[in-house]
């Protein structure tokens, strides 16, 4: 009786021993399994886009710095740290405006995202309808990023076009530093003239068959502006557009200008200033200076200012935009030159560079989109 007692003693701390075995092997597995062994090596980190050669040096030096734009190298290679992303044209669900891309200039590359707003209910039996003002729109980005092509210019032409019923053309023009200036406003130039044509009797449906030439609009907003602006000195000092064709209206939003001497109200910190000028330099390739009229209308006389060909004006500024001080004295200075056209200007106190194009659910972006397509649909 004794053994058979002792004998099961036995037995149980032998299954004992097995259990404790088998927690242990259990326990090995799990730390070979999920914990990750230390001899492996990791796997490299994925290039960045725009990554160059890693056997040229000259490729990860940086010669300019313009973020949070881009950085361009030594070698020549430009990463474009924003403004890359880009969208199909198409019906837009939200405003049913449809959109196309054209072509302008194989050559060159030049293009045009076109938009067309919807027909008003009960007319689509009854022919074309009514003809719709023509806008011509430039993006902004500092010259060096955005598209016509990328969703948030997208979607703000949809808006535009939808509300203020207007044909537009949201140009392409080619980006600095690949392209420096003037090719930006060159481009821009082309590109007016071809609506001018196709709007009076061209090939594009749209713009014949739906545009009214006699209210053509030019706009843009940031370095956009600045073109627009560029666009009516040219029309008003080298002969008009082609076919005769006459800019009804000018709309600068947030309009990017410069100059070397502060005017009222505009910063002047030593260490800021000089990054503007260094930024445009960039752009321009150092053909024209921070004084030059292409960046700062203010240092023309007024005799150049009473040649910009448009009858009516409207400047959109932002009170926490370092170009809102410029912005106001272009308003002026164009009213003090004896210019005969009619002006108009509209701010948003508290609000950064071209805010709207980031929010355009906001209400001051709204309120923003009301003026621009009040100013595009009045008579």
């Amino acid at each position: 009786m004794v053994a058979k007692t002792r004998t099961r003693r036995q037995l149980a701390k032998l299954a004992l021993l097995l259990l404790a075995l088998l927690l242990l092997l259990a326990a090995i597995l799990l730390c070979v399994f999920l914990i990750p062994r230390h001899h492996r090596r990791p796997l490299p980190p994925a290039s960045p886009p725009g990554a160059g050669n890693a056997s040229n040096p000259d490729d990860s030096i940086v010669a300019f710095d313009f973020s949070p734009y881009l950085i361009m190298y030594k070698s020549g290679r430009v990463n474009r740290l924003d403004g890359t992303a880009r969208c199909s044209a198409g019906v837009d669900e939200a405003t049913g405006v449809t959109s196309k891309d054209v072509v302008i200039d194989s050559g060159t590359g030049l293009a045009a995202r076109m938009y067309l707003p919807p027909a008003p209910r009960g007319t689509q039996s009854k022919g074309l309808g009514k003809r719709h003002p023509v806008l011509v729109f430039y993006h902004g980005g500092a010259f060096v990023i955005e598209s016509a092509f990328t969703p948030l210019y997208h979607a703000y032409l949809n808006g535009v076009a939808a509300k203020a019923r207007v044909v537009a053309v949201s140009v392409e023009y080619r980006l600095a530093p690949e392209h420096r200036l003037p090719t930006a406003y060159d481009d821009s130039w082309q590109a007016l003239n071809w609506v001018a044509r196709n709007a009076g009797s061209g090939p594009e449906p749209w713009l014949r068959d739906r545009g009214n030439l006699s209210r053509l609009f030019v706009a843009g907003d940031s370095a956009g502006a600045n073109i627009a602006h560029d666009m009516a000195m040219r029309a008003g000092t080298g002969g008009g557009l082609d076919g005769g064709a006459a800019i009804a209206g000018l709309l600068l939003l947030d309009p990017y200008f410069w100059g070397k001497k502060p005017v009222a109200g505009e910063t002047t910190d030593p260490a800021r200033r000089r990054q503007y000028e260094a930024t445009w330099s960039f752009i321009c390739g150092g053909r024209y200076s921070i004084d030059d009229p292409l960046v700062d209308p203010l240092s023309m006389p007024a005799s150049e200012w009473r040649k910009l060909a448009c009858s009516r004006v409207a400047v959109t500024s932002s009170g926490l935009d370092d170009f809102r001080p410029r912005g106001l004295a272009y308003v002026a200075a164009l009213r003090d030159s004896g210019w005969d056209g009619e002006t108009e200007q509209y701010e948003t106190p508290g609000e950064r560079h071209v805010y709207f194009l980031d929010r355009p659910k906001d209400p001051n972006s709204v309120k923003e989109l009301a003026f621009v397509t009040g100013f595009l649909s009045r008579e």
